[in-house]
C-alpha cells in the first residue's frame, strides 16, 4: 500500500492526507515520505472525529483500500461530504460503493477487485483522471451524496425482503393500508 501512494504520488501532482494509526514500522515509512513530499502529504497518527470531518468535507477522492470490511461507515460518510470513495470490493463496500461508469453516468465511487497493488494503483489513476473532467466529476459526486443508507430505508428494504419470501405482494398491502388510513378504517397500530 505504502509503495503504492509513493508511486501515485511520484508520477502525479496530488495530494494525500492520512488519519489513523497502526503498526510503528509504517508510522515511520508515512513519517519519512510525508517529508518527501513536503506540502502535498500530510500524516496525522492519531483519530480525531474533527480533524476526519475537515478531511471528509476537503477532500476530492477517500482511498480505503480495505483487504476485508464487514461494512465501516467511513465511505458512506465520504459520499455525503462529496468525497469520492476508492475503494475494493469487499464486505459491506460492495453493497455501499458501486463503481463509476463515465459512459452511462453511474456509480458513485471507484472499485477495484483483487487486492494487488497494481489494482489499487490502476484505480487511483483511473479517478485521477476521472477529476480532470469537471462536470461529470459534479455529476458523480452528486451522485454520492443523494445515496440513502438511513434506517428508514434499511427497513423498507427489509420489508420488501420479508414479502418477497412469504409471497406477498408489499406494494398492494401498503397502498391499502394507506387508503384504509385516509378513511379512517385502518386497524389500529400499537402506537394508536
Amino acid at each position: 500500500l505504502l509503495q503504492t501512494i509513493d508511486r501515485f504520488l511520484a508520477y502525479t501532482d496530488a495530494q494525500f492526507v492520512l488519519l489513523g494509526t497502526g503498526e510503528r514500522y509504517y508510522e515511520n515509512q508515512l513519517w519519512e515520505m510525508a517529508s518527501r513530499y513536503r506540502g502535498r502529504m500530510a500524516v496525522y497518527l492519531m483519530y480525531s472525529d474533527g480533524i476526519g470531518r475537515r478531511i471528509y468535507a476537503g477532500a476530492d477522492a477517500f482511498l480505503m483500500p480495505s483487504r476485508f470490511e464487514p461494512c465501516g461507515i467511513s465511505q458512506m460518510i465520504a459520499m455525503r461530504y462529496g468525497c469520492i470513495p476508492i475503494v475494493r470490493r469487499t464486505g459491506g463496500l460492495v453493497d455501499t460503493v458501486q463503481h463509476h461508469d463515465p459512459n452511462a453516468q453511474t456509480g458513485t465511487g471507484y472499485c477495484f477487485d483483487r487486492y494487488e497493488p497494481l489494482d489499487l494503483y490502476t484505480c487511483m489513476v483511473r479517478a485521477s483522471e476521472g477529476y480532470r473532467y469537471k462536470d461529470t466529476w459534479q455529476n458523480l459526486q452528486q451522485r454520492a451524496m443523494h445515496q440513502n443508507f438511513g434506517w428508514d430505508k434499511s427497513a423498507a428494504d427489509y420489508i420488501q425482503l420479508y414479502a418477497e419470501i412469504l409471497g406477498i405482494d408489499y406494494t398492494t398491502q401498503l397502498n391499502l393500508t394507506t387508503e384504509k388510513q385516509s378513511q379512517g378504517t385502518a386497524p389500529k397500530t400499537a402506537k394508536d
